[in-house]
């Protein structure tokens, strides 16, 4: 029973760890956006 209460834990923290891996990858594909449109993007959230 232990055995599996820690592989559950693992696996909640394999997903965690998924996330966050996705959110970084989304965060560098906004970071490349070109100039341009990141300049429409920065003026869109301000206003």
């Amino acid at each position: 029973m232990t055995i599996l209460i820690s592989l559950l834990r693992n696996i909640e923290t394999f997903e965690h760890i998924r996330v966050a891996v996705c959110a970084a990858r989304e965060y560098e594909r906004e970071l490349s956006v070109k100039p341009a449109d990141a300049g429409a993007s920065v003026a869109a959230i301000v206003l």
